[in-house]
């Protein structure tokens, strides 16, 4: 059973950014499914690393959207991504340096955030995205 079930409460209505959260959510479930099953610690940092980048990509998409179209919470937006990112950076030297492993703990952070980030912050950028014609 998947860690997170896309449903149509997690769409903002914008496909493109939609398609990117479910790829994000894919992406946390395959972690989540390799941690159950007992796969290898490289295994898991390969997706872990692969989760990393996919979310810093998806960070600097919806930042490029409001940048163009001139959203006033950009600021707010953008401070949420970067926590995000040096929780994820200081996680990646941590492993790298052999002081952490993935576990529970990691899988129910990256949901909470997750599904928190979509649910409130993402939300708010909807209405004003999809009045500049952003589908």
């Amino acid at each position: 059973m998947p860690l997170i079930q896309w449903n149509k409460q997690l769409s903002v209505g914008i496909a493109s950014i939609d398609e990117q959260h479910k790829k994000l959510i894919n992406m946390i479930n395959a972690l989540n499914d390799a941690l159950a099953e007992g796969q290898a610690d490289d295994i898991l940092v390969k997706i872990f690393d692969a989760l990393a980048v996919y979310t810093v990509k998806h960070f600097g998409y919806e930042e490029a959207l409001f940048s163009q179209y001139g959203y006033e919470e950009t600021q707010a937006h953008k401070n949420e991504h970067e926590a995000l990112i040096n929780q994820i950076v200081n996680l990646q030297q941590k492993m790298n340096d052999g002081d952490f492993i993935i576990g529970i703990e990691v899988m129910v952070f990256l949901k909470e955030w997750l599904l928190n980030h979509i649910l409130k912050t993402d939300m708010a950028y909807t209405q004003f995205l999809l009045s500049k014609g952003v589908t």
